[in-house]
């Protein structure tokens, strides 16, 4: 009402402060297992890992977790890894050379020829420290022995709602020197990375590499190139190594690869140590054979106590894809990356981020410090931002319309133990749906990319004429033909996760565009496959799911999933003026939800009825997401499925029973994602006499998805303590000393589902928006909160004063569209015109 409010428009300036935030620090063991990925969304990565290496080397349309490209350019010769090295000298001329990496762990340092670890008979730092807020590594190295110590302050263009900006080919290398002695020293920092184009971690030669260097615009560096391979062939490309350093920069294109016993390695270093400056090996125009390292320097003078950057930028573009590596009976199209339609090749992307350096690395660091320093427990900031790596890993790939794909997870040219033959670059083809029905974290982010996915799997996954939707997509979607079957969860889930886009960008021309496919798909469900035969909201028909087995009969798991559907095709009926189809939805809904709590639930928990014995269902077990519609329901901010109490007490029976203080005393029949005195919250439990002989495959089993998804649905109902627990569980596994905390695992590594996590963020604050509406909730009276409608970003501060409340609305980036603002216990600010907050604004409101 106008007369309950005022409205103050108080305009603010972006800080521009280049502080970097860190939500957690690594030591010592802690740092044996990291690799954080750098890379953009669809562009695949290599990763910085706990010491300061660059490991997993997946920028060639492969996963390849596990593989560093080297090279060997003389007889008898260690093989070299990428590395960045530092030479020092003071006023006396002593020199230093150090590989820019702390000490390594003893893991890998016994093999038939010495350490198997690469690049370890090089001088290094004595300690190392890793601190983090993805995208944002920093490195802290430093030696008694040294005369300076180093930050590597690491990272990716990632802005929320930007996907432009957070879609680059790009790793940025920034190292701080700081000079601890009272003299000025000069300083070379010097990176090598091999040209291995033509290789991807699985195969391939490198054979025809051409380094070239380049001075263009503001930016040294060398460009590397193969000029015999096919360039239609996934593993060609182009790669740069560039810094946009005005003087002192010195290189090499090649080195010398006609010396015997490390000739090669003991020539660099003689050069290097030197004079702290490199010299070209291309005497008389000769050509050595081999892998080429591009090797680039940067000399300066710190004087005494002071420091100085040295800024590396690392860029690729590999530009087409084979398809799905994996899709069974097809002939493998090739797909452009869209990344490679922005850019032509690696030096051009390398001119685009030295031209606005600045500007991306400052948004990039304002978006982590809102996110950091928001009032949010620190166990749910660091889940949730950690598996934002998924996006920017191989997991996910953009065509060269724009569309998104995932796989479900991918590979290591480690192979496995399960199948140590069957290694393959990525698990789990087709986007699959019932997988990627968990995640929360790209709608919230990055709006457009979810868009994307809801496009392909209803415009064309979904056949017009019968409604079904293929679970797994094949592509190029625009002329593949789609033959997988149908998972009910994955079809269900997507009608759900449209009514979530469309409410997040208020696109009503995208949902006119969608709608038949939508009402289609939904009307599946009991038209065509019979899963609701009778069509009275209750699926008893046979349906795939996310367990990789067909349930048959009711169940709460599925039935959660169709309420919700049901529910949200209603609001989408209404919204394209259905008024019949949205009436038939209500009716079913309201049938089914009755029928759900009055047959289904226990009085501890919801079951399934089986209409005769079967192997491998649920039966009376406690299955951990057997609410896990209701979970996207609130996602969704559609509100309760089922019965309240009853929702309550069946997350209390899954604490009780499905909750592991430790597994030293659990058998996991299959996988084991935790082991000895770690926690977790199992997949199914079975109450004495309840098991049936041949359970649901996963049930002994923990997966970081399902226990974020049940974890945050506890902090929904109020079950705080409960929820972060589980969330703390999961994080302790991933500690840096026994698994990397930048890639939580199931079916392959960096897992679609994982990025459930964001939904801890949003059960926290309770925060909805509808653009549709243009209305904006938190449950929450005071405090500053982070929120992300996947288009535009920004804080929220609610203060009190007197029982009078305010809140400061900020837009960091996009603009936020606003007619109404709700916070706790039903608080609602209407305004009597609508709002328009732009980037960089500010807005106060009083509440109260």
């Amino acid at each position: 009402s106008i007369f309950l409010m005022i409205l103050l428009l108080v305009l603010t300036s972006t800080s521009n402060a280049q502080q970097w935030s860190a939500i957690k620090s690594y030591k010592g063991e802690e740092l044996k297992k990291i690799a954080m990925p750098l890379g953009g969304i669809g562009t695949g990565s290599v990763s910085i890992g706990g010491r300061g290496d660059l490991k997993d080397w997946e920028i060639v349309n492969q996963g390849a977790l596990g593989w560093k490209p080297v090279f060997n350019s003389s007889f008898s010769s260690i093989n070299i890894a990428p590395f960045f090295a530092i030479h020092t000298r003071d006023h006396k001329n002593n020199t230093q050379i150090r590989l820019l990496e702390g000490p390594l762990s003893d893991e890998n340092l016994q093999g038939d020829w010495g350490s198997n670890e690469l690049n370890s008979g090089f001088p290094r730092f004595d300690e190392g420290e890793f601190k983090s807020a993805y995208p944002l590594a920093q490195i802290q190295l430093k030696s008694e022995q040294s005369p300076i110590k180093v930050s590597l302050n690491a990272f990716n263009p990632m802005i929320p709602g930007d996907t432009k900006n957070s879609s680059i080919p790009v790793a940025v290398l920034k190292y701080v020197v700081h000079n601890r002695t009272a003299e000025e020293l000069e300083i070379t920092v010097c990176g090598v990375i091999p040209n291995f184009i033509g290789t991807d971690g699985w195969g391939g030669s490198s054979s025809g590499n051409k380094n070239t260097f380049r001075s263009q615009n503001g930016i040294s560096g060398v460009y590397m190139e193969n000029v015999n391979k096919d360039t239609i062939s996934g593993k060609w490309g182009t790669m740069a190594l560039v810094t946009p350093a005005n003087e002192g920069v010195s290189y090499r294109t090649q080195w010398k690869s006609d010396l015997r016993w490390s000739g090669s390695l003991i020539d660099f270093w003689d050069d290097l140590n030197d004079d702290g400056r490199l010299s070209d090996r291309t005497e008389g125009g000769k050509t050595y054979p081999g892998n080429k390292p591009a090797t680039l320097a940067i000399t300066d003078n710190i004087p005494a106590f002071e420091k100085k950057e040295f800024v590396f930028i690392l860029t690729w573009n590999f530009p087409y894809r084979v398809g799905w590596e994996s899709q069974p009976g097809v002939d493998h199209e090739i797909i452009k990356n869209h990344y490679a339609t922005v850019y032509k090749d690696a030096w051009d992307v390398a001119l685009d981020v030295n031209e606005r350096y600045e500007y991306l690395e400052s948004k990039t660091l304002e978006f982590v410090k809102a996110f950091t320093s928001a009032d949010i427990p620190n166990i749910l900031k660091e889940a949730a931002l950690y598996n934002v790596a998924n996006l920017r890993s191989q997991t996910v790939f953009r065509d060269q319309d724009g569309y998104t794909f995932g796989w479900e997870g991918t590979g290591s040219v480690q192979g496995t133990t399960l199948n140590p033959k069957g290694a393959r670059s990525g698990w789990g083809f087709g986007s699959c749906t019932h997988v990627w029905n968990y995640e929360v974290t790209t709608p919230f982010l990055f709006g457009d990319v979810a868009m994307s996915m809801r496009e392909v799997e209803f415009k064309y996954a979904t056949n017009p004429k019968t409604g079904m939707m293929a679970h797994r997509v094949r592509i190029p979607v625009k002329t593949a033909v789609q033959k997988t079957k149908s998972a009910a969860d994955g079809q269900l889930g997507c009608i759900m996760k449209m009514y979530r886009e469309w409410q997040l960008s208020g696109d009503n021309v995208k949902l006119k565009e969608l709608y038949p496919f939508v009402k289609k798909a939904l009307e599946f469900s009991w038209e065509e496959s019979k899963w609701d035969a009778d069509a009275n909201g209750v699926l008893e028909g046979e349906h795939h799911n996310t367990m990789d087995v067909n349930y048959l009969g009711p169940n709460p798991q599925m039935s959660t999933w169709y309420l919700g559907a049901l529910l949200s095709g209603e609001k989408m009926a209404l919204a394209m003026n259905d008024k019949g189809f949205a009436k038939k939805c209500r009716a079913m809904f309201k049938n089914g939800s009755q029928w759900v709590d009055d047959n289904l639930f226990n009085g501890k928990y919801y079951i399934q009825k089986l209409p005769k014995p079967v192997d491998y269902q649920v039966g009376e077990g406690i299955l951990v997401d057997q609410l896990v519609g209701q979970y996207m329901a609130h996602v969704c901010g559609l509100g309760y499925l089922l019965k309240k109490e009853n929702i309550e007490t069946t997350l209390k029976t899954i604490r009780k029973y499905n909750w592991k203080d430790g597994f030293n005393d659990h058998l996991s029949t299959f996988r084991a994602y935790a082991t000895g005195n770690e926690k977790g919250l199992i997949m199914g439990y079975y109450p004495e006499g309840k098991r049936e002989a041949r359970p649901f495959p996963y049930y002994s089993e923990v997966m970081t998805g399902f226990e974020y998804s049940t974890g945050a649905h506890m902090i929904y109902e109020g079950l705080l303590e409960q929820g972060l627990e589980i969330f703390s569980a999961v994080r302790d596994r991933y500690d840096g000393k026994k698994r990397n905390p930048f890639n939580e695992g199931e079916f392959g590594h960096r897992y679609g589902r994982a990025m459930a996590s964001w939904s801890g963020i949003l059960a926290y604050t309770g925060f909805e928006y509808s653009a549709v509406a243009k209305i904006m909730k938190f449950n929450a009276m005071e405090g500053n909160f982070f929120w992300s409608n996947g288009y535009a970003y920004g804080t929220v501060k609610i203060s009190e004063h007197n029982n009078k409340y305010t809140t400061d609305i900020t837009v960091l980036s996009g603009k936020l569209a606003l007619k109404e603002f709700h916070f706790k216990d039903a608080n609602t600010l209407k305004m009597n015109k609508e709002l328009e907050i732009n980037s960089g604004e500010t807005y106060k409101l009083p509440l109260k």
